[in-house]
Order: C-alpha cells, then sequence, then structure tokens
C-alpha cells in the first residue's frame, strides 16, 4: 500500500477549493481526500489518490483517520479547507445551535486534525495549512454583505482559526513542523452566487474574483521547501480587498 511519495491530507476535497488543493498535490504527494460525502469519482481521477469520508468535528475520528493515511507513507502535510456556513442573520436571530455547530465544525475541527496530525509529524517535521477567510479580519462574510447580516458565527470560527495556527506554530516549531494559513477573499464556486460575482469582481482591485485553483496554489507554497522559513503567517488571497 505504502510508496515512496509523502502523504497529504485534504479536507473538503470533494468539490471547489479542496478539490483544487488535492489536484495540486497529487503530482507528487498521495494524497488523502477526505469528505462527509464520497469523494471516490474525484480521487479515481487523480494519480496517488484515495478517498475517505470522515466528520472534522469528531475527534475520534480524527484520530483514525490519521491512522488510516499513514498507511499510505509518511504523512508530510495537512491541508485543511473543510468548513461550513449558514445563510445571514443578525446575532439576535441566530439560533444557538447554529452558532455551536458552525464552531464545532470550523474551529473546534481544525483544532482535531491539527491535534491528531501532531504525533504522526513529530518526529520528522511537517508542514500544516489551515484555511481561514478575509471574513475572520473583517467581521463580515462577503464584499457587499448586508452590515446586520454578517455571518458572526463564520466570521468568529474563522477567526479562530487565526489564533489556533499562531499557537500551534509557536507549540510545533522545535520539532519542525511549520503551521500556516490562507485566507481567501472572494472565491467563484463557494459562497458566491454566479449572478453576483460581476458586482463582486468590479469591488476587487484586481477586477476578478478568486478560483480554487488561485487558492490551491497558495496552499502549495506554504508547503513547499520555498516556504521553509515560514511559520505562523496568515497568506491573504484576496486579490487586495484587504491589505493588513
Amino acid at each position: 500500500m505504502q510508496c515512496d511519495l509523502p502523504v497529504v491530507i485534504v479536507t473538503g476535497a470533494a468539490n471547489n477549493i479542496g478539490l483544487a488543493c488535492a489536484r495540486r498535490f497529487a503530482a507528487t504527494h498521495q494524497v488523502v481526500m477526505v469528505d462527509l460525502v464520497d469523494a471516490s469519482a474525484e480521487a479515481a481521477a487523480l494519480p496517488h489518490a484515495h478517498a475517505m469520508r470522515a466528520d472534522v468535528s469528531d475527534f475520534a475520528a480524527c484520530v483514525h483517520l490519521v491512522e488510516e493515511a499513514q498507511k499510505y507513507g509518511r504523512l508530510e502535510a495537512l491541508v485543511h479547507c473543510a468548513a461550513i456556513t449558514k445563510p445571514a442573520c443578525t446575532i439576535l436571530e441566530m439560533p444557538v445551535a447554529e452558532w455551536e455547530q458552525v464552531i464545532r465544525v470550523n474551529l473546534t475541527g481544525a483544532f482535531f486534525l491539527a491535534k491528531a496530525c501532531i504525533p504522526a509529524m513529530q518526529q520528522h517535521g511537517g508542514s500544516m495549512v489551515l484555511f481561514t477567510s478575509r471574513a475572520a479580519k473583517t467581521g463580515f462574510a462577503a464584499l457587499g454583505a448586508n452590515a446586520e447580516k454578517t455571518k458572526a458565527h463564520y466570521c468568529a470560527s474563522k477567526a479562530g482559526v487565526i489564533s489556533l495556527v499562531k499557537s500551534l506554530a509557536l507549540e510545533l516549531a522545535g520539532n519542525n513542523i511549520r503551521v500556516n494559513s490562507v485566507a481567501p477573499g472572494p472565491v467563484s464556486g463557494t459562497m458566491i452566487p454566479k449572478e453576483q460575482i460581476p458586482a463582486i469582481a468590479a469591488r476587487v482591485p484586481l477586477k476578478r474574483v478568486g478560483t480554487p485553483e488561485d487558492m490551491a496554489e497558495s496552499a502549495w507554497f506554504l508547503c513547499s521547501p520555498a516556504a521553509n522559513f515560514i511559520t505562523g503567517h496568515v497568506l491573504d488571497v484576496n486579490g487586495g480587498t484587504l491589505m493588513d
């Protein structure tokens, strides 16, 4: 079952950014494509790809996932893209259960996956990329969003990921485990209805929305030798809509 290629776990890999990341890594890694839905058809189209279903909000499932991934070889990288969102509403209107679900999947799930991967990377080093969002820094979920309906649960969960990345980077530096994040701006094929893309693109300094492939290239860079001295960093990939 093992081969000479290192292993990367990519979550949210059945579509959009996660699938683009799996495709980007497939030429040089054994890619374990993880999603709640079946990604076997997508995995079959890629070299050295293996589909698994897992709920990242379940720690036992994350531990099992890492154990299974190691059967293919040495775990070198984690690219965590899986996340959920909910329809926009005010904080006053937001159901408590909805808040808890988004936080558990987006933030606690990132913690569970990182925690599960640490023992597998401690001896030889590795790289983690935990996707956050431009929304983590702005407090609202999309360009042109209703300022009274910010998707506070999504924004807060992604802001938590940024802090988690910095804590992990500090704690794991001694083991040569680098931990970074990609913060996408508006991306086609994710939360943006097609009919809204032209209006949103007009608000982007680069005059287009991002693509899943833009995000995959950024994750690839952060895991590559070109980024060997980068850790604890949030890479903004937003077309110039936020510069900080």
